[in-house]
């Protein structure tokens, strides 16, 4: 599985610090165990002073191209910074070949938000053939850009992101009640929507998987999985799929969205509880 990484601060700052230095940094995390190396490649986005959508990613393993996250990571100096390290998924059953590529590597995004998510979706195609001509932008095999374009779905419909997140999971839930026959080797419509969605104003993350799992953090193996934590530090908030320092970070709840906003200089934080539609809970 992925890792994901955000940082929001109400002026540019520099990111380094948790993409490559601290002691629990998101490079180490793609690293830092034989047995859970985040082999499939790599991406860092930012947004210039414009409010343009900047991103750098490669396909190559992480712990194999330091270098190029390195200079990738001093570069990502904004109010708003998304990180990602990718273990590919593959929901289709293709080929390696086809999933480890750069059109493959997150994050992505459409120029105004920048999109990363860690988890499978398991019926991609079922998602994709709901997304209307938003379809067409589809450019890799990775189900999770088929995410991503169903979140921008109805983000342009709501307005809202936490919605847009919402909408989401209402819609894997009913599209998974008329093809779960279709997928017999399958619990659920997904395993996980864990995911930053950001823009320049801000970003919103989203903790939920379809159920727990026994997995734990790279390097806080005292975390479950998919249960994403945020901390403050320097005026910044720092959110990642496990703790990124040995500092003190406040877990999110199992079904849960943040968004931090930058709002006149300062940051606006909310927490928001997902009620999950009745065919997500049996």
């Amino acid at each position: 599985m992925c890792r994901l990484f955000a940082q929001i601060s109400p002026s540019p700052a520099p990111a380094a610090e948790h993409l490559l230095e601290s002691e629990r940094s998101l490079f180490k995390q793609g690293s830092a165990d034989p047995k859970n190396l985040q082999k499939d490649g790599w991406g860092i986005g930012r947004f210039a002073a414009s409010g343009r959508a900047v991103i750098e990613k490669s396909p190559k393993p992480i712990f194999k191209d330091r270098p190029a996250f390195a200079r990738a990571a001093g570069r990502a100096r904004a109010k708003v910074v998304v990180g990602h390290i990718r273990a590919a998924s593959n929901p289709r059953g293709l080929a390696a070949k086809k999933l480890i590529s750069k059109a493959n590597t997150q994050p992505y995004t459409d120029g105004r938000w920048i999109f990363a998510h860690n988890g499978t979706l398991q019926i991609p195609d079922e998602v994709a053939r709901e997304l209307g001509p938003l379809a067409r932008n589809i450019r890799s095999q990775n189900d999770s850009e088929v995410y991503f374009w169903q979140f921008m779905k109805f983000l342009k419909k709501t307005g809202s992101p936490s919605a847009a997140f919402k909408a989401c999971i209402a819609e894997n839930w009913r599209l998974w009640a008329e093809c779960r026959k279709r997928h017999p080797d399958k619990q659920a419509p997904y395993t996980s929507l864990n995911a930053v969605a950001a823009d320049a104003r801000g970003a919103h993350i989203l903790c939920h998987a379809s159920k727990p799992s026994r997995s734990r953090g790279v390097c806080n193996p005292a975390q479950p999985w998919y249960v994403m934590s945020f901390a403050r530090r320097e005026g910044r908030i720092i959110v990642g799929s496990e703790n990124l320092d040995g500092g003190r970070w406040t877990r999110l709840e199992p079904s849960e969205i943040l968004s931090v906003e930058i709002r006149n200089g300062e940051l606006k934080t909310a927490r928001r509880r997902v009620s999950l539609p009745s065919g997500a809970k049996k």
